[in-house]
Order: structure tokens, then C-alpha cells, then sequence
């Protein structure tokens, strides 16, 4: 006789899980109470967005890791779904931000809402934020200690954005911080200092779990860089297994086209993220 499958990875039922497996992702997550902090980083997630990964790639009361925690978009929605969570963050702006969010917001039925206004007094925002190098504070967790790792890493490459005046996409930039991976001088540099950091997530990784990283494509000098594939393609050479991508785009609070090269040649709008989904085996 054949049991029920057991799920070993999270606590969705069959319908979910086969939902999510979905290469397209398409939200309408309108920006919630927190964003008007959290845009000031700019390259800020919904934590319901954050939230349904989380839930996917683990289980109840896993912890999950961020090493580029940023304003602690990742840590919101581990905190909404019921996870504990670590986040590492070089800058201290973005610190101070999110350790004001734990201060003056809670959760209530399933939505980050103001202490304030919190009829019941809602549950405490419980993830950890700590303050420095990722690559250092990695170095500090014990060998195959974490669940899940889910991030969203920086990745200027130098873009050298320019008719963003009014936006605050690129304020994740930490021009003053050198180890700021988001300042790497090119593509390569930027790779491989993502490479020496992917080489520690891997060793903190539980077997047989997942690491998800949020990449944005760019384009450069007149040519299209697949950044989300060349990246998982760096995490491949040392060691991880990409298992798949989805295509992720959040309807109500993306960008307006903008009309570049009208008329002339064909330059796109990048609307998506790429959500790369790679496992240590």
C-alpha cells in the first residue's frame, strides 16, 4: 500500500505547492504600511511577496537567512509567515530603518500594521538584524545550520543610471562602504566577490535546502545583461544547483514605461526580478 507523500520541504498541501511551481509570478502587492521608511532604500520587496517564498522553502519555525538584508523586507515576511529570521547588513541607515519598523509596527491578523493601531496589540516583528560584513558574520554560523537563505543582493555593476532623478531605486548603493558589493567596478568584479560570499552560504546550508536570491537584469552600452543568469550561473561553478527560475513582477507598484528610443531601435523596459532558486546537494 502506497502512504501519503510526506513533505519535507514546507508545510504546503498539493495545490499550493503546485501553484507556486509557476515560472511566471505575477503580484498586485500594493505598497504597505512600512513602505514609507522602506522606500528609502529603494530596492525594497514586498513583505508578502518575501512572505510566500519563505513559506515555500521552508517549514514552521525554520529560520531563515538574509545576508543582504537591506531594510528587512526578507525578515518582514519570514515574521508574517510564522518563520524566525537573521538578516546581515553592511549599511547602518538601513539598519536604523528597520530596527524603527520593529519599534513602531506589529503584526495583526496577517498584515504589518502601526502599535498604535493595533486593536488586539498585535505580535512583535522578531527578526534579528545585525549590523557589518556578510562575509564576516558569516564566517561566525556553524556548518550546515540554516534552513533557507533568500536575498536580494545589490547589484549596481556600475550601472550608471541616469533620468532617475525622482526615484529611489539605486539609494541601496553604499558609495562610502568599500565592501559594499553593490560598488564592485564591473560585472566580473561584482561576480566574483558574489562567488566568495556564495562559497560561505553554501557551507552554512543545510543539505538538500535552498538558497533564493532576487535579481534584476540590466542594460548597459546599448546591450542586454542577463544578470539573474549569469549570476546563477556563478553560484553553479561553485557548487550550488540551479533548479529553476521564476519571473516575478509586481503589478501595482511598477515602474511607468518610459519611451526609450522611440522610433529608433528597440531598447527595453525591464519590468521583471528574477527569482533564482538554487540547492546545495
Amino acid at each position: 500500500m502506497t502512504g501519503k507523500l510526506q513533505n519535507r520541504l514546507n508545510d504546503l498541501n498539493g495545490r499550493e505547492w503546485l501553484y507556486w511551481t509557476d515560472t511566471i509570478y505575477i503580484t498586485t502587492y500594493p505598497p504597505d504600511a512600512t513602505h514609507p521608511l522602506r522606500k528609502q532604500h529603494g530596492a525594497m520587496k514586498p513583505p508578502e511577496v518575501m512572505a510566500e517564498i519563505v513559506r515555500f522553502f521552508t517549514k514552521k519555525g525554520e529560520l531563515v537567512l538574509d545576508p543582504f538584508a537591506g531594510v528587512g523586507g526578507t525578515l518582514l515576511g519570514a515574521a508574517l509567515a510564522g518563520r524566525p529570521s537573521l538578516g546581515f547588513e553592511l549599511d547602518p541607515r538601513w539598519v536604523a530603518i528597520y530596527r524603527a519598523i520593529q519599534r513602531d509596527f506589529v503584526i495583526e491578523n496577517g498584515v504589518i500594521c502601526r502599535r498604535e493601531g493595533a486593536v488586539t496589540g498585535g505580535e512583535p516583528l522578531t527578526g534579528e538584524m545585525r549590523e557589518g560584513d556578510c562575509l564576516c558574520l558569516l564566517k561566525e554560523l556553524p556548518t550546515k545550520s540554516v534552513p533557507a537563505v533568500i536575498t536580494d543582493p545589490p547589484y549596481g555593476i556600475n550601472h550608471g543610471a541616469t533620468g532617475f532623478s525622482k526615484e529611489t531605486n539605486f539609494n541601496m548603493l553604499s558609495p562610502l562602504l568599500e565592501k559594499d558589493l553593490g560598488q564592485a567596478p564591473d560585472l566580473a568584479s561584482f561576480l566574483g566577490r558574489l562567488q566568495e560570499i556564495g562559497q560561505e552560504i553554501l557551507r552554512v546550508l543545510m543539505p538538500g535546502r535552498y538558497l533564493v536570491m532576487l535579481v534584476g537584469d540590466r542594460y548597459q552600452q546599448g546591450e542586454y545583461v542577463p544578470l539573474g543568469f549569469l549570476v546563477a550561473q556563478a553560484m553553479r561553478e561553485i557548487g550550488f544547483k540551479f533548479k529553476g527560475v521564476k519571473i516575478w513582477s509586481n503589478k501595482a507598484t511598477r515602474r511607468h514605461l518610459k519611451p526609450y528610443a522611440v522610433k529608433s531601435v528597440f531598447v527595453p523596459n525591464i519590468t521583471h526580478q528574477n527569482i533564482l532558486i538554487l540547492r546545495k546537494e
